[in-house]
């Protein structure tokens, strides 16, 4: 009887052992990305996912199919690397993707149109931004639950956290002012606006703000210590103080600044002026505008690497290059001939940005020192953006 038990007991033993083993290497076999540090996720638009590409070999190691009518419109990875989120614009959903198995883990409804997205600090907190919602939908990265919506925005497009995460400052599209949101309570605390509002706006609010270009984003600097957002309409840019949440200096620039990019070293803002095709550069140290270059049109992202600033002309097909040590030109790149480009991310060695082109449904990689180009085709239908974790030009439309 002993040696019957014994028996029985060793087998379940290595029964156990087995089956441990054997789930063991099935959940290795579903690891598709190791280290969420080497790929670059793509947001594409049109085939409803997010793509994977592994930075070394430049071969697509997955994708995540999110659904039918979804386009998801930016996509971020939580600074942990467990989690990949999007907000998918016609489904009015949130997706949660596990970033070492690439599975879609959770859906959540959120308010209307989500597009932009960030994560406080800690991790614990995804703001999805819902521009025709007028609000934030805050979801618990713990829980994976929508909490709270925040309302009283007026189409809000983007949100940065300060880096002790007490405080969140959204900018509105829709309107002259930065929310200020308490992270704790999850609630809009103040509205500061960036500068005064002309007279006449002021007298017929119906005709002259019928079709408000605020502000895109407060972009905060490499230290935390000052915050920058530009209003379109009102060609300036607010320098924000956040221990008093109040604009300490209002920097005029030119025509329709679309929002400020910061260098890597922390000296300059470089803001793209759609409304005169030109670009301000914002000394940070000095608060004022150091130089105003010619670029392109419909300027949709300034990526930095290599002491150089990357400015993309969507509709042109080129990128303009600039010098950050002289503040001169340097050139600019053809990516392509009646192609539309996107928004780019720079590599964590400031060495390589990689840019969406829509159009040829392709990654471009270009080489910051040799300014050589590179495009990886049949990425999905209509690259929309990229993302690279721990990334400093990590951005959107």
């Amino acid at each position: 009887m002993v040696t019957a038990r014994r028996i029985l007991v060793v087998g379940a033993a290595v029964l156990a052992v087995g089956a441990a083993f054997a789930g063991a290497r099935l959940r290795a076999a579903t690891v598709k990305v190791a280290d969420p540090t080497t790929v670059v996720m793509i947001v594409n638009r049109d085939s409803n996912e997010i793509a994977f590409m592994d930075i070394k070999t430049k071969k697509i190691v997955g994708k995540t199919f999110l659904g039918n009518n979804v386009n998801p419109h930016m996509v971020m990875m939580s600074p942990d690397g467990r989690y990949v989120v999007t907000g998918g614009t016609r489904a009015n959903k949130a997706y949660i993707i596990d970033a070492r198995t690439l599975e879609l883990v959770k859906v959540i409804p959120v308010d209307i149109a989500p597009e932009h997205l960030a994560f406080s600090p800690d991790g614990r907190w995804y703001y999805q931004g819902n521009p025709q919602g007028d609000s934030i939908s805050v979801i618990d990265m713990v829980s994976l639950t929508k909490i709270k919506t925040i309302p009283g925005l007026v189409e809000p497009l983007n949100t940065v956290f300060l880096p002790d995460g007490s405080k969140a400052y959204v900018g509105n599209y829709g309107a002259h002012w930065v929310g200020v949101i308490d992270v704790r309570r999850h609630e809009l605390l103040k509205k500061i606006q960036i500068a005064e509002v002309p007279g006449v706006a002021k007298l017929d609010p119906a005709k002259y703000l019928g079709d408000i270009k605020g502000i895109n984003v407060p972009q905060i600097t490499n230290d935390g210590r000052f915050l920058y957002a530009a209003d379109t309409d009102l060609g300036v840019v607010g320098v924000i103080d956040p221990r008093e949440d109040k604009v300490v200096k209002v920097i005029r620039v030119g025509k329709a600044p679309w929002r400020p990019y910061m260098s890597h070293d922390g000296k300059y803002a470089v803001v793209p002026n759609n409304g005169d095709e030109t670009i301000s550069i914002i000394d940070l140290q000095a608060n004022k505008v150091a130089a105003t270059l010619e670029a392109g049109p419909n300027m949709t992202g300034v990526n930095f690497a290599g002491g150089k600033a990357f400015v993309i002309s969507s509709t042109t097909g080129f990128v303009y290059v600039y010098d950050m040590k002289t503040l001169r030109p340097a050139g600019r790149l053809k990516i392509g001939t009646n192609v539309q480009l996107e928004t780019a991310t720079t590599d964590t060695a400031d060495e390589k940005i990689y840019l969406a082109d829509s159009t040829e449904n392709a990654v471009v990689i270009i080489d910051a020192k040799t300014e050589a180009i590179e495009k990886i085709m049949n990425v999905g239908l209509y690259p929309w953006g990229t993302h690279i974790m721990d990334s400093k030009d990590n951005y959107c439309h």
